[in-house]
């Protein structure tokens, strides 16, 4: 029997804004009107999309394969007028605000971007949008899974 090619078992990169699994995932594009970060949660109005503030949550941000030079924080994001491929239905790897636990509903931050456990006291919170494939601590890394009509 051969050596199995690895691809096609695990996954090559895992990183903010990669999508986290094999399995099936949709994706629209629209443009950037302000900076998006990978990972961040997006809102989308007539083809413009923006980081999650007051709208409606459209999908996630789906990090580039390649990027020219990371800032000095190190935070890959789009420029306004480039196109972001938002995830509408997937799990994708995303940073959450508190302690989350694998199978908990997911809700977005609106005052972030980012994503917390739907039982959070924060009132910048969207309805549940998803839930939580793996477990991470406050500020860390963790699968979101989401199905957006």
């Amino acid at each position: 029997m051969g050596i199995p090619v690895g691809q096609e078992y695990t996954l090559p990169d895992i990183g903010l804004g990669k999508i986290a699994s094999y399995q099936r995932y949709q994706a629209d594009s629209a443009a950037v009107i302000e900076k998006i970060k990978f990972g961040q949660a997006v809102e989308v109005s007539e083809d413009e999309a923006k980081p999650l503030s007051n709208g409606d949550f459209y999908g996630v941000a789906i990090a580039k394969n390649y990027v020219p030079e990371y800032d000095a924080e190190k935070i890959g994001e789009y420029n306004v007028n480039e196109a972001v491929p938002v995830m509408r239905q997937g799990t994708i790897v995303v940073i959450c605000d508190e302690d989350v636990k694998s199978g908990e509903k997911a809700v977005a931050n609106t005052a972030t971007g980012n994503f917390l456990p739907s039982t959070t006291a924060l009132t910048t919170k969207t309805d549940v949008i998803g839930t939580f494939k793996s477990t991470a601590q406050k500020d860390g890394l963790v699968k979101l899974e989401i199905n957006m009509p």
